[in-house]
């Protein structure tokens, strides 16, 4: 599944079942070691779709949390005591008020990516895999993400939140209609944030599996996915087909992505698996041409 850049929440559930059925139907029609990739790479969405459900309730349970902290705090003092905190210190109080949880959780499910992309390497080549090098590279990689998530996107809008509805009560709007103001921005908020979050998810995925195969020296990616309705016109040229690595600095998904790790952009479905030349040879895979790559660069563009 390659969805467009908006969020469609709403067709989620059904969207990632239909992946998962296009993949297992390409299975019934592979053998060897294509077969064996298309295996992992199901197991590797699967392990994708459940962190991205496990954010969205992660989400819903950190605001829940927060907000009960914060009407505690405005009971016990003044509005104007809180609203006095400068930036890192409202940023601490969120965070430590319930906020907190969705952040610890967003790590905990790098890390079963990290473990899922791992096995993936495994089955594509059995010394592949995640050295203590590569490690330092990802724990790097998994901040670079939360921060991505949470200071860039979910904070703001919070803090700002926050702010109006301690600046509203200090004038005299009841405490129940201020807050009730927060809980509505928080929520209207959770589309955008939740695109950003399986979007980030993913694409620090596809950044293990870069990781690795650099360190291996590996210069071929086979693009795997599901090919069906929602698949992009970047993407369709491409599922299949082995990219070389000057290949993919020509490619441009046309949404600010790097395509190494974002695929075709936002809610991509597909990934990349690093493949040898000689692995290329016994699975038989086809090699993307000069035209594959200017169709799928030209399918960004519609």
């Amino acid at each position: 599944m390659c969805d467009s850049a908006t969020p469609t929440l709403l067709s989620e559930v059904d969207a990632d079942k239909k992946a998962i059925a296009d993949l297992k139907t390409q299975l019934s029609n592979q053998s060897g070691a294509r077969a064996e990739i298309t295996k992992a790479k199901i197991n590797e969405l699967k392990t994708i779709i459940k962190a991205e459900n496990t954010m969205k309730a992660s989400l819903a349970r950190a605001r829940g949390s927060f907000l009960k902290t914060l009407e505690t705090a405005i009971d016990a003092t003044n509005p104007l005591t809180l609203l006095s905190l400068n930036r890192d210190q409202l940023v601490d109080f969120i965070l430590k008020g319930g906020m907190g949880i969705a952040v610890d959780d967003f790590i905990n499910q790098a890390d079963k990516i990290t473990q899922s992309v791992n096995k993936t390497m495994r089955t594509i080549q059995p010394n592949l895999g995640i050295t203590s090098t590569i490690q330092n590279e990802l724990d790097i990689m998994q901040a670079a993400a939360v921060e991505g998530v949470f200071d860039d996107v979910i904070l703001p809008t919070i803090t700002a939140g926050v702010r109006d509805a301690l600046t509203a009560i200090s004038v005299d709007v009841p405490v129940s209609s201020a807050m009730s103001a927060l809980a509505l921005k928080m929520e209207k908020a959770q589309g955008r944030q939740l695109t950003e979050i399986n979007t980030k998810l993913s694409m620090y995925g596809r950044s293990v599996t870069a990781a690795v195969a650099e360190d291996a020296g590996i210069k071929y990616y086979l693009y795997t996915g599901p090919i069906d309705g929602l698949t992009r016109k970047f993407c369709l040229p491409l599922v299949d087909k082995v990219v070389s690595d000057s290949q993919m600095r020509r490619l441009n998904n046309r949404q600010g992505l790097s395509v190494k790790t974002a695929g075709g952009g936002y809610n991509c479905r597909h990934s990349w698996s690093p493949v040898t030349e000689g692995f290329i040879k016994a699975a038989q895979l086809d090699k993307a041409t000069t035209k594959d790559i200017s169709n799928a660069n030209k399918g960004a563009r519609k």
